[in-house]
């Protein structure tokens, strides 16, 4: 394999690890409450705005009465102001597959047809 093949294959990899993409959704507390999206969804992760103005991210969060409880924090639902859980992004991971597909092509393919397929230098390497 000539050093530009390490270079793709590096590459494919980390195009593959980024293919996941996530951003943080806002949910719409008119359509469901707090305790209903926690219940029902049971997401690893949510960040909540609370009603002072501060933010807070929590990890593995429950509904337990009329509290969001997560490790070490204990939030009343009524204080919640806004709601975002972790979703992917169909539109970035486009983005990625198609920014490293041309990255993959420059650096893979395209020495490959200057030098030849073993490496060799045809005059221009």
């Amino acid at each position: 394999m000539t050093r530009y093949r390490y270079h793709a294959v590096l590459l494919l990899f980390g195009m593959l690890y980024l293919t996941a993409c996530q951003t943080w959704q806002s949910v719409s507390l008119d359509v469901i409450s707090p305790a209903q999206l926690i219940e029902e969804d049971q997401p690893n992760r949510v960040r909540v705005l609370l009603r002072s103005g501060n933010e807070l991210e929590l990890e593995n969060p429950l509904v337990e009465g009329d509290e969001l409880v997560a490790p070490g924090v204990s939030i009343p639902l009524a204080d919640i102001l806004r709601l975002e859980v972790r979703a992917s992004s169909g539109g970035r991971t486009a983005g990625l597959i198609v920014a490293g597909s041309v990255v993959i092509f420059v650096t893979g393919i395209v020495p490959n047809l200057i030098c030849g397929p073993e490496g060799t230098p045809n005059g221009r390497c």
